[in-house]
């Protein structure tokens, strides 16, 4: 509801809201673990005007979902394998939203022209109710959205994970699947890094990318080094 139509304080992008759902679920550092490659994903994700991208908030909100209801299902807590399943489970969630909110919309400007009809006829405690609906609708979407994704993904990836060794190619490996997913994790989020750096318009957004990254190099390593 924060991300169009209520505030717009920011809460409803990744970086914020992903550490917020890890909260309320009960395991924040996995919230702080998706949250800066799902916002630098999607930084170019903006509702400006009529432009209505993909639904950034309920994408996040189903990933962390699953992640962090699969981790506890497993019992090993949210690992880069479970976190890239997440992905693949419940990103899709993101495109589903982007459709709904344009059915939604459509039924706002359906309400907003009922709301004028009934200024007209001089009823305007019923114009804004009908404003009020305008605004619980999206809501109402994620509410009804993201549990089904995170739901999905808490269902899918232990099976995915517990089940790995019947898998033929994995009988003399198994924990091929899981080295092999760690290293997704890896990959997505260097491709964020670009996906974010490319959503940048700055004219010093090169060098800050540049600089930032070799910072990041360095304190890793430095960490890494520690006894």
């Amino acid at each position: 509801m924060e991300r169009r139509g209520f505030l717009q304080a920011m809460l409803s992008r990744p970086i914020a809201l992903a550490p917020m759902a890890g909260l309320v679920l009960g395991d924040l550092h996995a919230g702080l673990m998706l949250a800066p490659p799902l916002e630098l994903l999607w930084l170019g994700s903006v509702t400006l005007g009529a432009a209505v991208p993909a639904q950034e908030s309920l994408g996040t909100v189903s990933i962390t979902g699953a992640a962090v209801l699969a981790g506890r299902s497993l019992g090993t807590g949210v690992t880069p394998a479970i976190c890239v399943l997440a992905l693949v489970i419940a990103a899709p969630m993101a495109l589903i939203g982007r459709r709904v909110d344009w059915l939604g919309e459509w039924t706002n400007e359906q309400l907003a022209k009922r709301a004028a009809e009934r200024i007209e006829g001089r009823n305007a405690s019923g114009a804004v109710q009908l404003n009020l609906w305008g605004l619980v609708l999206p809501f109402a979407i994620g509410v009804a959205l993201a549990p089904i994704g995170a739901g999905i993904g808490a269902l899918a990836i232990p099976a995915i994970l517990q089940h790995q060794s019947s898998l033929p190619w994995l009988h003399t490996h198994p924990a091929a699947l899981e080295h092999a997913l760690s290293a997704a994790w890896l990959g997505f989020t260097l491709f964020s890094c670009g996906a974010g750096a490319r959503a940048l318009r700055s004219k010093r957004a090169q060098t800050l990318f540049v600089g930032a990254l070799v910072a990041g190099v360095i304190l890793f390593s430095l960490r890494g080094l520690r006894p």
